[in-house]
């Protein structure tokens, strides 16, 4: 018979990586919601905007900075890892900016959209949509750039470093919640 010493301990998730798990679950209900509402809604307006390059320019970048970002947020988890305190600032800092040149970019398509926000119910879903995602844009900025100011007191190390991964997964998340709506949006 096996002693009760002798059997390894439950790995234990974080309370913040917990917390982090069910708000993420949450927020993806809401989200597919939000979709559901836009194709039921789409379905039944005609949208005279065409899905032209011309037309997808600023989207497509907004997209290509947002998916840099997400590498550069990965880079900071890699850099605090191995202790790499200068560059975790650096790239924390770095996705912090992308962060807001992409949130400056979904204002500028809000303006031209086509598309009002006083529109019958189909305009008021798309920019409930795209706004909700742009604070949780937002959101994760103001995260990251917490974690930038820890950093620079120097609150982390390649031990001790969970609120960067926290932030990182968290920008993983409204990286994938862009792509669901881009091509729900702008492709389909």
């Amino acid at each position: 018979m096996r002693s009760m010493a002798s059997i390894p301990p439950m790995s234990r998730t974080s309370t913040g990586k917990l917390a982090l798990l069910i708000t993420l679950g949450t927020e993806s209900v809401f989200f597919v919601t939000l979709l559901v509402a836009y194709a039921a809604l789409r379905d039944s307006v005609s949208w005279n905007i065409p899905h032209t390059l011309t037309r997808l320019t600023i989207p497509l970048i907004n997209t290509t900075v947002l998916f840099v970002s997400t590498l550069v947020a990965r880079q900071s988890l890699v850099s605090i890892r191995t202790d790499g305190q200068t560059s975790l600032r650096n790239y924390l800092l770095t996705t912090v900016l992308l962060g807001l040149l992409f949130v400056a970019g979904q204002i500028y398509e809000f303006s031209h959209a086509g598309l009002h926000i006083s529109d019958p119910s189909f305009g008021g879903v798309f920019f409930t949509l795209m706004g909700f995602h742009a604070l949780h844009v937002l959101g994760g900025v103001v995260f990251l750039g917490l974690n930038y100011l820890r950093a620079s007191l120097g609150d982390f190390s390649a031990s001790r470093h969970e609120a960067v991964e926290l932030g990182v997964w968290f920008w993983y998340y409204v990286a994938a919640v862009w792509l669901v709506l881009f091509v729900a949006l702008y492709l389909v």
